[in-house]
Order: structure tokens, then sequence, then C-alpha cells
């Protein structure tokens, strides 16, 4: 059986987002990071120790001009990231210079040109400087495989989450292409980016130029859509276009359920065979109606049949913000409106660690019962759950990024949630990372989160392999930083 690379220690952080000019940066603890990279640098016990940045590590969909792919750009939008989180990066450049340590970038769904050889070869040597010892220690992972690695007794497979998403999924055979071609001095075929992409550039970065909280509310589609309709009545027409974004994800949900991510191409086969183990492809028969489906909707799409035709009983008529909209004519005050269509957020648990969710399951179903622990990111929600399948534990390193909770006690106090509601209209970065909050009789506390969640697996000194989910917490007034074990995540203790 594949074991992998054999490590003492193992850290794994997901989703810092590293990009976006000032005040559109959704990452913001710089300090924390660079002790948790110095942390791993100095971990005494002798062995392998690594950190790996498990996708989504810059995001390129932050940088201007906003684009959904970026082949020639990606190398000077890259130097422009390095530039602005140059901390970061010297911190990163130290592990690798450090014997013993290994450093893996697994790929994400924001930062899908690291798969260019030449946007991979810049990074590699900015991080390394050309030192073969410290490229040695420089694993970046590309291909959509994930990574896997032994940890003591412990098998790991780690993979980025968004492969079970049809929303953002990766066509990796095509972006391979698009890099030989490229390299080879030939016109290579059209990028043709997922639905979650599209969202990004098209829709959701020009409503965060107005209201940067759109990236930091979980859930989205339960809070930040009504959030949206009862602010402002021009972000409707915006929001009516993730409707027609939907059509593409209707289309790549198709491709993935059948395994057709990329066919009719000369590497379907390969591709095929990359997907088999999650499931995603049926009998000859079955894959043969599939893609007589597949060429329906395509043709309904490339002929301009309205989207949401395509996409009937899916997300897209779920959105959550067409009662707001509705209510906001009514003539109700904007914040009551709102008030009212979060109700159903009192029941909401994306923020408890031991509530299974889609990516957990459908990754939990993908893998072997073989594998202890799986783990991903790609949610922002952190989790540590047991394994449906055989006796592991599957844990979610949710982000660095900033995140912001509306919590029932807040909303269900119509002063405090007058207050936050007037912050959230046209609040700056700036505004919303400094405000405090209180209401429903809580004491006051920051309106901005940030986890900055880790899981940490290791080979402990009385021989099991251990693995939990961690907070790097910034440090109080006159304290330092320290890493502590998150509230209500169960750690796994193996054989």
């Amino acid at each position: 059986m594949q074991r992998g690379i054999e490590m003492q220690s193992l850290h794994v952080i997901s989703d810092l987002h590293l990009g976006g000019g000032a005040g559109f940066q959704i990452f913001g603890s710089v300090a924390e990071l660079v002790w948790l990279i110095e942390h791993v640098a100095a971990l005494p016990q002798p062995g392998l120790h690594t950190l790996l940045i498990n996708g989504d590590f810059v995001d390129f969909l932050a940088e201007e001009p906003s684009l959904p792919f970026d082949p020639d750009g990606a190398t000077v939008k890259l130097d422009d990231i390095w530039d602005r989180f140059h901390l970061i990066f010297g911190a990163l450049q130290k592990l690798v210079a450090t014997p013993d340590r290994l450093l893996i970038l697994n790929l994400g769904n924001h930062d899908v040109e690291l798969a260019l050889p030449w946007v991979r070869a810049r990074l590699a040597h900015k991080l390394t400087g050309g030192d073969a010892a410290a490229h040695a220690r420089l694993l970046i992972v590309t291909d959509g495989t994930g990574v896997r690695c032994q940890v003591g007794s412990a098998s790991v497979v780690c993979v980025h989450g968004n492969e079970v998403d049809s929303w953002n999924v990766v066509d990796y055979e095509r972006l391979r292409r698009i890099g030989r071609d490229r390299q080879f001095g030939l016109t290579p075929e059209a990028w043709i980016p997922n639905a979650g992409t599209q969202l990004v550039v098209d829709v959701m970065n020009g409503i965060k130029r107005r209201y940067p909280f759109v990236d930091l509310l979980k859930p989205e589609k339960e809070g930040v859509l009504p959030i949206l309709a009862a602010l402002d009545t021009g972000a409707h027409r915006k929001l009516l276009d993730i409707a027609a974004v939907a059509g593409r994800r209707a289309w790549d949900s198709a491709r993935m359920r059948t395994g057709f991510l990329d066919e009719g191409s000369a590497g379907a086969d390969a591709l095929q065979d990359t997907y088999r183990p999650l499931g995603v492809l049926g009998s000859h028969d079955a894959r043969r109606k599939s893609q007589m489906l597949l060429t329906d909707v395509e043709a309904a799409w490339r002929e301009g049949m309205a989207p949401i035709d395509l996409v009937r009983g899916t997300q897209a008529q779920q959105l959550g913000f067409w009662s707001a909209a509705r209510d906001f004519f009514s003539g109700k005050p904007r914040h009551e409106v709102l008030r009212e269509a979060l109700e159903h957020l009192d029941r909401d648990r994306s923020f408890d660690p031991a509530t299974p969710d889609p990516t957990y399951r459908d990754l939990d179903a993908a893998m072997g019962a073989d594998i202890d622990l799986l783990l991903a990111g790609h949610t922002h929600l952190e989790r540590s759950l047991k394994r449906n399948r055989g006796r592991g534990h599957y844990f979610n390193s949710g982000t660095w990024a900033r995140l912001i909770r509306i919590e029932p006690d807040l909303r269900a106090d119509e002063q405090a949630f007058e207050a936050l509601f007037r912050l959230l209209d046209g609040g700056t970065m700036p505004a919303l990372d400094g405000a405090r909050i209180s209401g429903g009789g809580v004491a006051s506390r920051e309106l901005v989160l940030r986890l900055n969640t880790v899981v940490v697996v290791e080979k402990t000194a009385a021989g099991p392999t251990c693995a939990s989910l961690r907070h790097v917490e910034p440090a109080p007034p006159g304290g330092s930083i320290e890493l502590k074990h998150a509230a209500g995540a169960a750690e796994w203790i193996g054989a």
C-alpha cells in the first residue's frame, strides 16, 4: 500500500488567500503566520517536520486586473503579492533553508496559475534562491492528486476540497495542456473558468469593493445574499447574475458526476482514471447516455438558453435573497427586513466543528477506508469528525482569512443588530477590523474573527500518532502568540 513521505510531524493550514490591494485583503494575520512558520522550523524533535499549505495559498483572483485565468500576468501578480507579504515569504525562505524541514504547497482553486511551469518556477526560485538543498525541501503539487504521507503509524491524505465542489472544480488536464502548449510555442486552447471563479470575477469582486464583508461572512448563501438584498437595491442586478453563472455550475456538476470533466480531449481517458476514485464514473452504458446528455446541455448553453432553465432544482433557486429583496419594497426599515430574513441563522451550525457538511460527506465517501486522516480546506469552516468509512478521522483546516459570524443573541437584539447593519452598510475593511459588537446580554467582542486554524499531526514520544485542530491565537497585551487546541473539536489518537 502507498505510504507516501514519512514524517515526524505535519502542520496543515489552508486558504490563506494572500492577495489583493489595501482594503481588499481578507488575510490579516501576518504576525501569527510568521510565528507558526518559525515554530515549525524550530521544532526540537528529530525527524522530518512539514508545513503543508493545502490550497489557496495566494489569491490571483483578488489581484488587478481581475481575470479568471491570467497566464501572461501571473508572474507579475506573484511578485506583487510577494512584496506585500514579504514577512511571510521571508519566513518560508528560512523554513526551506532548515535541514529536516519540508514545505508542501497543494493547489487550490484561487491559485491555479501556480500549475503553470513558469509561475511555479518563479515561486520556487524566490523561495529557495536557487539553492539545490533548499529546493529539495520544497514540493509543489499542482495536478489534483493531493498529498499522501505517513506520520508515525497514521496514513494521511490531504486535498484542498474543491475536488467535490461543482462550483469550483478545476480541470487539471486542460490546465496541464495549456502550460505544455505555451511552453512549446503553440497556441493553447481556451481556459474555461468554473462557475465559482466566474462568480468571483464577474460578480462578487465588484460587490466586495462596496461591501467588503461579503468575503468574510459565513454562511454565504444564508447570510451574505439576504444582507446584500437589504443593503442595496443596485446589488439585485448582480445577484441575478449569479443565476446565470449557475448554468456553468450545472454543466460542471453533470461532467463531474459522469467523468466527462474533460470529455472530447486527447487526455480524457487519463482524466477519467483520475476521477474514478471519486465515484463519478458509472457503467459503459451510463457513460454513453451521460455523454448524450452533456452534449445537449452544452448545445443549449452555447445557443443562449436562459441558464436558470438549465439548473431547475439546483442551488440557483435557493439563494435566499428573494424574500429580503421583496420585503425591502414593503416600506419596512432595512435593518428590520434583514433581521427577519436572517431568522434561520439562529439554527445555523456552520461554525460547529463537529457538524457534518457536504464537503466532509463527499470526501469521506471518495476515499478508501484505510486512510486514517483525511485533511481538507476550501470551505473556510474548520471541522473535526470521525470518518464514516473505516476508523479514521476528517479534519478541515478552515482558513486564515477573516470571518464574520452573526450569532443568535446579536440578531435577537434589535438595537445591537441595527448598529451592526450600519457598520456593514459600506463599512471599510479597517472599520470592520476595529469594530466591537455586543447584544443579547453578551459581553462586547470583536466582530471579525481570526481563527487561524492549524491541523497538527504528530508522532508522540509515547508512540501513537495524534491529530488535533488548533488555533494560532494573537498575542494579548504584554503576552505572546500561542498555539491552542480548538474548543469543541475532537482529537484523534491512533493505535
